[in-house]
């Protein structure tokens, strides 16, 4: 069966002496890996087909399915550029590549992700017009939540774990894959300590800017919880 879809490329390296072994990011098929071939020469059409490797590249590709394949691998018939593209530069490129290299670490393959290919578009729009570090940082933390979300593991910030409101003035002890306790009647106090607002600010997609840094924190940890002991290496490149 022949299958078409939009994609954009997470990650790519080289492959045999002129092809590229791609990962994509596609809304009906979710990650997928393929061979490109005839990407790396000296050639016109080599030199065009590099430029559609690049990341923030919209793509329509096509392959074809093999029934009973024991591999992930694919061949691409169609790799084609189509004319959505984000130039994104300085902070808000590194910004980007983080995005793609969490998908590439945490998604499973050949699982539909059509939400998150929406939220991963409007995420590198809204990265594009950015002026501001705090700005990228609260498109990181919402692009964070919808991916968790994604893989069955969302935020729980509406509810604590004893399943009252969460309220705005009130400290918090959030613990990944269970939830977040009143600070009160937390007698451990390991967890990632954060205010009731600052949780509901996800819950209402609410930018506030004094959350920032404990949401930062949280993240982190929760996003360990699937990452392991390998250091997100994007992280390095904020420094």
């Amino acid at each position: 069966m022949e299958i078409e879809q939009p994609a954009y490329v997470i990650h790519s390296s080289p492959y045999r002496e002129t092809s590229a072994l791609v990962t994509c990011f596609t809304p009906g098929h979710g990650k997928i890996k393929g061979v490109v071939r005839g990407v790396r020469g000296s050639g016109k059409a080599a030199f065009q087909k590099a430029a559609s490797v690049q990341p923030f590249q919209k793509l329509n590709l096509s392959w074809r399915e093999k029934p009973n394949s024991s591999s992930d691998l694919i061949s691409i018939r169609q790799f084609e550029s189509l004319p959505v593209r984000f130039p994104l530069q300085g902070d808000s490129n590194v910004c980007g590549i983080y995005l793609n290299e969490l998908m590439y670490r945490l998604l499973y393959p050949n699982l539909a992700t059509d939400n998150l290919f929406e939220v991963y578009q409007q995420s590198l729009y809204e990265l594009l017009a950015a002026q501001q570090r705090n700005q990228q940082a609260w498109i990181l933390r919402q692009f964070e939540a919808s991916l968790l979300a994604e893989m069955g593991h969302p935020l729980l910030c509406e509810l604590d774990v004893n399943q009252q409101k969460i309220l705005a003035d009130l400290d918090y002890f959030y613990y990944p894959n269970y939830g977040a306790i009143l600070a009160s009647l937390d007698k451990a106090k390991s967890g990632v300590e954060i205010k009731g607002r600052c949780l509901l600010s996800m819950a209402d997609a609410e930018y506030r800017e004094e959350c920032l840094v404990s949401l930062k924190r949280l993240f982190r940890v929760l996003l360990a919880e699937y990452l392991g002991n390998k250091p997100i290496k994007s992280r390095e490149l904020f420094q």
